[in-house]
């Protein structure tokens, strides 16, 4: 293939991904360390994007493979399905790269089990979010079981066991609020009610 050729197919493939994950431009070029007309070059072929900087650059960026944005597979090798994974991924690693934080160790500590809270509790929501959806969301399976329980309807039985599967979020965030509010009266009592939860949760896993 010809260096034109090439630089085309690069370019047009490197857009492909980015409008297929919803990115703009200036998305790529900053975490490309370029400016976003670069990247629209690169998209174009009007400039070397054949470089191997440029197209790690690129793979990184759009997480995909370098042989597929050079046309010489199909597979793009890539578990990234839309522009959310890549928000998640970009707002975890800002997090972590926010450690250790500059304020005194109890405020420290205080911030990281929230952070750990909500982690966990993300993660079970996850899971029964996950099962509502799948088993009460509108499911007409249902109809014998809700009469049989003396629902109204399968509507009425769906919506109820839906709320029940996730209720344990609702109260898990309000406990959360509660909790950050306590913490500039009382940080003490705050913190020890966070421990509390969190070693609830140490328990249950075990």
């Amino acid at each position: 293939m010809k260096d034109k050729e090439l630089r085309k197919l690069i370019g047009s493939r490197a857009k492909q991904r980015r409008l297929e994950l919803g990115l703009k431009q200036p998305y790529v070029a900053e975490q490309m360390g370029v400016t976003p007309s670069t990247i629209q070059r690169y998209e174009a072929g009007t400039i070397d994007n054949t470089k191997k900087l440029v197209l790690e650059g690129l793979s990184e960026a759009l997480h995909v493979s370098v042989e597929w944005l050079k046309g010489e597979t199909e597979e793009q090798n890539s578990d990234i399905t839309d522009k959310r994974e890549i928000l998640i991924r970009d707002t975890m690693s800002s997090i972590l790269s926010k450690l250790p934080y500059d304020m005194r160790d109890e405020e420290a500590g205080f911030s990281k089990d929230l952070l750990l809270l909500m982690l966990r509790e993300y993660e079970l929501f996850v899971d029964s979010f996950q099962f509502a959806c799948k088993n009460f969301k509108g499911n007409p399976e249902n109809t014998t079981l809700a009469k049989t329980m003396g629902f109204e309807s399968d509507k009425e039985y769906n919506e109820i066991m839906f709320l029940r599967e996730i209720t344990h979020t609702v109260n898990a965030l309000n406990d959360m609020g509660d909790i950050v509010r306590m913490y500039s009266k009382k940080p003490e009592t705050a913190a020890q009610r966070l421990a509390n939860l969190l070693s609830e949760g140490d328990s249950e896993s075990v």
